[in-house]
């Protein structure tokens, strides 16, 4: 029987493809049926027509970032409904430019009205009531392993409530009193016995944390866990697949040499540039207009310049100038390089405002357009940073494969980075873009920046 929390708890977005597909089809058909409208014995316009919408609905929504399946808690309630808003808005323009092509002309003037309301509501609804359901029953884990590992990611999985750990289990005994008295152990003597336990405590996944391979004394649990439906995953494609990000504490030679690193080249690179200049010169001549009151405000504000630029570390590693509009006092760096904090001191109050906005990163764009970054992209740092995390942190180095970005998945799925426990968690965010890159990634996080710039959020 499909139940509501099989729907929810779903890693496949099959169904909620169909939901949403259905949301859309609905809500033309019913729109086309109680509004006005020219083609009245055509019946089968409206049907294709409510098709097509459910279609582009689809994919609007997918491109908006909402197919999350067991993800609900990478974005707020305000991210689900602007971006219902989004896919809602941008299917019904895609839909109206196609009637309009083909000269059906099924649409009345309040269709458009009715389309988005029900839409809206439609995408937004089953979004945070997945939300709040997934909230209240969390996803029940065993982690495997008695580690260092094993105690950071139980800590990390702990701190979110859509999981909660059953226990950790292993074959030895637990040499870590802290993992006993926080998450519990069950040491596994009868494999048999074990995978009862894990039936009876409703274990939804099996979580590997070795660092190295798995102790033959597993694998017959491994053979038997398929037959009890728990999934097992290794610490890698757990954080993979639920954080969305690429685990730099995990080197488990097995998982790294199957989950290699090739970042995009040949003709989608070139397909990208050409999108960044597509996008960046008309972005670039629009927003014009901004720039001379904001340079007069700058220097109104404070004394210094009204541009502001700065070596920062690029593709494979190579420097380059980037350019911004001035938000600090010209003596900011008297003591040498330093990260900038939420509530930075040495703010003006002009650079504050143009910070929350992110109207200080527009003359970046000049950069996109030059081919010293790309739309999207992990942020460029400076390299006194870099000499410095790439000591502290594994693997990274690997965020130079690609050209740095305006925006980035790391930018709108953590918060602003100063020390170098964010910038870790960063980085694990850069390496899942850089591993999965597509086109439609980067259309996902360009429309999902939207949001993150309406809210003023740094």
């Amino acid at each position: 029987m499909l139940t509501l929390e099989k729907i929810f708890q779903s890693h496949n977005g099959a169904r909620w493809v169909l939901l949403d597909f259905l949301v859309g089809f609905i809500a033309m058909l019913v729109a086309l049926t109680v509004t006005p409208y020219i083609d009245v014995y055509e019946v089968y316009n409206q049907f294709v027509v409510a098709a097509g919408y459910g279609a582009a609905l689809v994919l609007c929504v997918r491109l908006c970032g909402l197919y999350a399946h067991r993800m609900q808690h990478l974005f707020s309630s305000y991210d689900v409904v602007l971006g219902a808003i989004q896919g809602s808005l941008f299917a019904y323009i895609s839909i109206g430019l196609i009637v309009n092509f083909t000269h059906v002309h099924v649409f009345g003037r309040y269709v458009g009205g009715a389309v988005l309301l029900i839409s809206f509501i439609g995408i937004s609804v089953s979004r945070l009531l997945a939300k709040w359901y997934l909230s209240r029953h969390p996803m029940r884990i065993v982690l495997l392993g008695c580690n260092k590992l094993t105690r950071e990611f139980g800590t990390r999985i702990a701190d979110d409530p859509h999981f909660k750990i059953v226990c950790i289990a292993c074959v030895n005994s637990c040499d870590d009193p802290a993992i006993e008295e926080q998450f519990g152990f069950q040491k596994i003597d009868d494999v048999s016995l074990f995978t009862k336990y894990l039936n009876e405590a409703d274990t939804e996944i099996v979580v590997s944390c070795y660092d190295h391979s798995i102790p033959s004394e597993m694998y017959e649990l491994i053979e038997l866990l398929p037959f009890c439906h728990i999934d097992l995953l290794n610490k890698g494609a757990f954080s993979e697949i639920f954080f969305r990000e690429v685990s730099v504490s995990y080197r488990n030679l097995h998982w790294q040499s199957s989950s290699f690193f090739k970042p995009a080249r040949g003709a989608v690179t070139s397909l990208k540039r050409l999108i960044d200049i597509a996008i960046s010169l008309p972005a670039l001549l629009v927003t014009l207009p901004l720039w001379l009151p904001a340079m007069a405000l700058i220097k109104l504000d404070s004394a210094g310049g009204a541009f502001y630029s700065q070596t920062r570390v690029g593709l494979l590693g190579q420097p380059f100038k980037i350019f911004k509009f001035r938000t600090m006092t010209t003596d900011a760096e008297k003591n040498g390089a330093q990260w900038a904090t939420k509530k930075d001191a040495r703010m003006t109050r002009i650079g504050a405002l143009l910070r929350k906005t992110r109207l200080d990163e527009l003359p970046q764009l000049w950069n996109v357009l030059k081919g010293d970054m790309s739309l999207v992209g992990p942020r460029p740092e400076r390299p006194e940073f870099v000499e410095m995390l790439k000591n502290e942190i594994p693997l990274y180095e690997w965020r130079h494969l690609v050209k740095p970005g305006l925006t980035g998945w790391a930018q709108i799925l953590f918060k602003y980075g100063d020390t170098v426990a964010d910038a870790r968690r960063k980085l694990q965010y850069d390496l899942f873009y850089i591993k999965n890159f597509t086109l439609i990634l980067d259309i996902q996080i360009l429309m999902r920046t939207i949001p993150v710039v309406m809210k003023g959020s740094q």
